[in-house]
């Protein structure tokens, strides 16, 4: 049996046609009653308006007050009236100063992209009752949900609004932007063709033969047209308008190098990856070495395999091992089956060339880090690096258990970077605290471990930077103003300086550095010191050049020395070698930020994000560059994803 209640003073009949009930929803705090007449001659409620925005709803009674209330909740006008009567959200300025917070659903969907694009997530997450629920109930109750359709047009906007400031930031005549792997319908979008003053590749050939058919369209920085190259008539490389152009990748360079020194040690490292390979594979033997290590009062881990295609993942794994020695000798021993006259799987000897394999290799891994970043100039720390690892390889030549990789890395070495490029030494020289005094140094150091004679690479280096000089003084003259007195700074420390300014490096001949110090007299080489003449005689503008050579050197040694604000706080002084150092200094030695964004394609096309079209994830991979780069995040050097898969295997 089913029961009908009717509130008092309304019959169910005619429920309608009465006009005295009692009005106990707040509805109608915000709506006004429309009224017309009935048959019988009474008033009977047809309609409803809002009190703020006017807008006319049905509201006969037995239709209920639900749609008015969906009304009144979404109402603008209300919201306005609402805001202005209650207490605001305030938010601090920049300054200090403090302004009401509004709640801006376009700000919002823009916040969304950024989002979207720098964690990765499949864009329909932002149509997700938890991301909703989540946000309004811990964050802003205001906020309104948007569609993937919606989300994907804004995304769209903004990589266009973002890609039209960096074109017109590339357009102005204060950037130089220098691109590593980028080919010419892609310098032509972004309208930089003619403002690439050095590209950065790794060593593969085919780039060598891409550069050649580039070089005609790269050339023109400096107001220099370059005819395609006749492969029977190839141009020199020395030609002022492309001796910069191609530049090898560092870092490759010294991947190449240690992997001479790994082939070697593939009997030694293979030990250790069997080891590893045996603990990993089954979950009972990873189970006892836990019990084994909180025995010991170790922190339980796992450990990683080293990848043959990163050298430096050999490292990390040393590293990780060396740390358990004990523990995972143990566990090796008690547990690795082997036949009865069979040797030990992991002996002391094998531990001890580890441990000396570790510390060979730090300074490579230590090197690559250091000129792999891009938030400082990489190139000015070439000729320091090779100072570095020359005097490396040379003390570990007689190592008892090192000397039979050493000869092989020192071939590869000499093979790159016995001719010094010109740009490693441009960088070195127009470093303030270097100059051409302390290039004099580097190259006795070079001298002395490479048994090379670079008197003549001396002076040529002068004159050739005298050719350069000469050309931005006829593209960048008419900026200069005025000059004044260059400034002599001073500095407390001397941290990575200290190979150039030790005279006392051996030679491998026995003899110190006086040995050689006599063969880099200038005088020596009548061609070369004919090259110097003839071009600072015909630079009748190369004053400037000449007052920054010929002055003190700044002797502020340390780190926290800044070479590019150096030049900025003297540009009034050096109006137009302040512009080529700004070109010099800022090419990369390496490649690795630039293979990096690559890494990104991994995260974004992921199992989620099967379907996405190609222009979205354009539109994914820039924006979230881009937010890196404003974070200053766009490229760890100490590659921490690579680093995490060797630390983060802690059993606890």
């Amino acid at each position: 049996m089913y029961h009908l209640v009717v509130p008092r003073g309304i019959s169910p009949t005619n429920a309608d046609d009465q006009v005295s009930r009692p009005c106990t929803s707040d509805v109608w705090l915000d709506f006004k009653k429309l009224f017309k007449m009935g048959p019988k001659g009474k008033k009977v409620r047809y309609g409803a308006v809002c009190i703020h925005c006017k807008k006319q709803y049905s509201g006969r009674s037995a239709i209920g007050t639900g749609h008015l209330r969906r009304h009144r909740d979404k109402c603008d006008v209300r919201q306005e009236k609402t805001r202005s009567f209650s207490q605001s959200q305030i938010s601090f300025n920049p300054d200090g100063s403090i302004h009401n917070w509004d709640y801006c659903p376009m700000r919002a969907r823009t916040e969304l992209c950024r989002l979207l694009a720098r964690v990765d997530v499949p864009i329909s997450f932002c149509e997700s009752a938890a991301f909703e629920e989540y946000i309004c109930n811990a964050h802003n109750p205001k906020f309104q949900a948007v569609s993937t359709q919606t989300t994907t047009r804004d995304l769209a906007k903004m990589f266009s609004d973002r890609k039209a400031k960096l074109v017109e930031l590339l357009a102005s005549d204060s950037v130089n932007y220098n691109i590593a792997d980028r080919v010419a319908s892609v310098l032509g979008d972004y309208g930089v063709a003619e403002k690439v003053f050095a590209v950065t590749l790794d060593n593969a050939s085919s780039n060598v033969s891409a550069m050649q058919k580039l070089r005609p369209i790269l050339s023109k920085y400096l107001g220099l047209e370059v005819p395609v190259e006749d492969p029977r008539h190839p141009e020199p490389e020395s030609a002022v308008s492309t001796m910069f152009l191609h530049q090898r990748c560092a870092c490759h360079i010294i991947n190449l190098i240690v992997k001479e020194a790994l082939n070697y040690l593939k009997p030694l490292i293979e030990v250790f990856r069997t080891a590893i390979s045996f603990l990993n594979s089954s979950n009972q033997r990873i189970t006892t070495y836990k019990r084994l290590c909180i025995a010991a009062g170790v922190r339980p881990r796992k450990f990683q395999l080293d990848m043959d295609v990163r050298w430096n993942s050999t490292y990390l794994m040393l590293k990780t091992l060396l740390s358990h020695k004990d523990p995972f000798t143990t566990f090796i021993h008690a547990n690795y089956p082997r036949g009865e006259n069979s040797e030990l799987l992991l002996t002391e000897e094998y531990w001890v060339v580890a441990e000396k394999v570790f510390v060979f290799l730090e300074l490579f891994y230590d090197a690559t880090v250091a000129l792999s970043s891009v938030y400082y100039p990489t190139s000015p720390l070439m000729l320091h690096y090779l100072v570095k690892i020359a005097i490396h390889l040379n003390n570990y030549s007689n190592d008892i258990h090192l000397r039979n990789v050493i000869q092989p890395m020192i071939d590869k070495y000499n093979k790159y970077w016995r001719d010094i490029p010109l740009l490693y030494s441009f960088a070195f020289i127009l470093d303030p605290r270097a100059k051409m005094k302390s290039f004099a140094k580097v190259l006795r150091k070079l001298m002395n471990l490479t048994s090379t004679d670079y008197s003549a690479y001396q002076v040529g280096t002068r004159a050739r930077l005298t050719d350069v000089f000469n050309k931005y003084e006829e593209k960048y003259g008419a900026v200069r103003l005025r000059r004044t007195v260059p400034q002599n700074l001073s500095g407390k420390k001397r941290s990575a300086w200290d190979e150039i300014y030790d005279d006392d490096t051996p030679s491998p001949s026995g003899g110190g550095t006086s040995l050689l110090h006599s063969s880099l007299n200038l005088s020596r080489d009548t061609s070369a010191t004919a090259l110097l003449h003839a071009a600072t005689s015909t630079a009748s503008n190369a004053s400037e050049l000449v007052s920054y050579l010929d002055c003190d050197t700044v002797s502020q040694l340390d780190d926290s020395f800044d070479i590019l604000k150096w030049w900025h706080e003297h540009k009034l002084t050096y109006l137009v070698l302040s512009i080529m150092a700004k070109d010099v200094l800022t090419v990369p030695v390496s490649t690795i930020s630039s293979e990096s964004t690559f890494s990104m394609t991994g995260r974004i096309i992921e199992e989620r994000r099967r379907r996405l079209k190609p222009e979205t994830v354009e539109w994914l991979t820039c924006v979230k560059d881009w937010e890196l780069a404003e974070a200053r995040l766009q490229h760890n050097v100490e590659d921490p994803e690579l680093e995490e898969t060797f630390e983060e295997l802690y059993l606890d």
